[in-house]
């Protein structure tokens, strides 16, 4: 699967650029459509659970392409380590030294646990995009111009050739099995595969050794509500002016730290070449 396929205006749905809309249409806007000038790049607004996760997955993310037997030949730990080292302070939405150290001490007792209990990570695997691509995808409407996209955490390869997909949780919440992430991840996954998906878990780093099997949902109507919501947001984009997808509620505590952003309020504070968006510290 390749984005390039797709022309030049689709829009582009994933899990995460579904909530936003559904949080707020102008976080939506200012999240996942606004490019600053003159650099045309996308914004983000950085906090503390967001750089605990976004670490712990791109550690992850380092040895996914990697044979069975090289994964764990450099510790996880190390990985974590050289990572993080480029997340610290006010670029990782850090407000103190002490807060730094209790996310960085949770993200690595968490890739310290995929180390010592690898589990499905030390198995067979496939992967549903292009490495050089950063998320899979899918026409999930032609005729709209709606594509679906996401980042499938892990995909194993069970010994009957059929797939188990695990999806790594850095929060302490749990969450829905019925959840529409998931079910996402499952179109995804069956789209960019003829072997059938078996198995689907939850793997949370911080609490648990092992993935936890969850049911597989049932995707009877899913593609139809996906394609009502892309055209609802479609709408939107296109019913706007210079300015934007405008808050409904006339600003709320979603969208407040990217208008900060915007009204030059918040202090840039670095990059991300891997996602490219600008970071901005807005507490």
């Amino acid at each position: 699967m390749t984005g390039y396929k797709y022309p030049f205006g689709v829009i582009w749905l994933s899990h995460s650029s579904l909530a936003d809309f559904d949080k707020c249409p102008r976080l939506y806007y200012l999240h996942n459509v606004y490019k600053e000038m003159p650099l045309r790049k996308k914004i983000q607004v950085v906090n503390p659970y967001l750089t605990l996760g976004m670490t712990v997955h791109d550690t992850l993310e380092r040895i996914r392409y990697l044979p069975r037997g090289e994964r764990f030949a450099k510790p996880l730990t190390d990985i974590f380590e050289e990572i993080w080292a480029g997340n610290g302070g006010k670029r990782g939405g850090f407000t103190s030294a002490e807060q730094e150290k209790e996310f960085e001490d949770r993200g690595r007792t968490m890739v310290r646990r995929v180390q010592d209990n690898p589990g499905p990570i030390g198995n067979l695997s496939t992967v549903i995009k292009d490495k050089n691509e950063m998320v899979a995808s899918m026409w999930l409407s032609q005729a709209d111009e709606l594509v679906l996209c996401g980042n499938v955490d892990w995909v194993e390869v069970l010994p009957d050739g059929s797939l188990h997909i695990i999806d790594f949780k850095t929060g302490k919440n749990e969450e829905d099995a019925e959840s529409l992430q998931l079910k996402i991840y499952l179109m995804l996954t069956q789209a960019g595969n003829k072997r059938p998906v078996t198995k689907l878990s939850y793997w949370y780093l911080e609490t648990e050794d092992e993935p936890r099997e969850v049911p597989l949902p049932s995707l009877d109507g899913v593609k139809e509500a996906l394609i009502e919501k892309g055209r609802i947001i479609k709408s939107a984009r296109q019913m706007t002016d210079e300015t934007g997808i405008a808050c409904p509620r006339g600003g709320c505590r979603y969208c407040r730290d990217y208008e900060r952003v915007i009204a030059g309020e918040a202090e840039r504070v670095g990059f991300d070449e891997s996602r490219e968006k600008i970071l901005y510290f807005a507490a």
